[in-house]
C-alpha cells in the first residue's frame, strides 16, 4: 500500500493531539427519542461502545478534539478535528467522563497517535471499472498511564452480533485490545 502525500498529511495533522491533556470525553449520537433521550451507545460487551457520529476530547489549551466517521479518503473512514465545527447536528452527546471505559483517561496525556491504513477496492456496475482507495480504518491512542484507547470506523449490525462490520457509519471504541481483536474492530 502507497501513502499519498494526503495521507501523511492527515497522518502529521493527527500527531497534533500528542501532548493533549483530556478533561471531558462526550459522545455523539442520534437523538432516537428527543422527548425522552437516552443512550444508545452501550453494547454487550463491558468497556465496548457503539456511536453513531462522533467522539469528543475536552482537552487542555482549549483544544476540542473530534474524531469521526468521515469520507475524505473513503466513504467509511475515520476523521480528526481540532476545534472545527462539527458536521453532524441534530444529535445529542453524553458526558461519559465517569464511565467505566473513560475515567482512567481523565487527567492523562495523550502520548501517542497510530493509524491503521486499510484497501478497499470498488467496482463500477455499467463499466466494470475498478478503484482503489487507502483510508484510515482505525486509530489506536495511547495515554501518560500507558492506557490505550481503539477507535474504529465499525459497527454491530444486529444488537447481539459477536462481531462488528465495518464500511459502516458508525464508530466502535474500546480500551481491551484482546476485545478489539475478537470482534474483529482491529486485525
Amino acid at each position: 500500500m502507497t501513502l499519498t502525500q494526503e495521507h501523511l498529511d492527515f497522518e502529521k495533522f493527527s500527531r497534533q493531539l500528542i501532548g493533549l491533556t483530556i478533561l471531558k470525553v462526550e459522545y455523539s449520537e442520534i437523538a432516537y427519542e428527543p422527548t425522552n433521550p437516552k443512550p444508545y451507545y452501550p453494547t454487550q460487551f463491558a468497556n465496548l461502545d457503539s456511536v453513531d457520529f462522533s467522539i469528543f476530547f475536552h482537552t487542555d489549551n482549549d483544544k476540542l478534539v473530534e474524531i469521526y466517521w468521515d469520507s475524505k479518503f473513503f466513504q467509511y473512514g475515520i476523521g480528526v478535528k481540532i476545534n472545527e465545527q462539527s458536521d453532524f447536528s441534530g444529535s445529542i452527546k453524553w458526558d461519559v467522563s465517569s464511565n467505566g471505559l473513560w475515567k482512567k483517561f481523565i487527567g492523562t496525556t495523550i502520548t501517542d497517535i497510530r493509524i491503521t491504513w486499510e484497501t478497499v477496492t470498488t467496482t463500477e456496475e455499467k463499466t466494470g471499472k475498478t478503484e482503489n482507495f487507502v483510508y484510515p480504518q482505525d486509530i489506536k491512542i495511547t495515554f501518560s498511564n500507558d492506557q490505550t484507547i481503539f477507535i474504529s470506523a465499525a459497527g454491530f449490525l444486529d444488537q447481539g452480533d459477536k462481531e462488528v462490520y465495518g464500511m459502516l457509519d458508525n464508530l466502535t471504541v474500546t480500551d481491551n485490545e484482546e476485545l478489539a481483536r475478537q470482534v474483529k474492530m482491529i486485525n
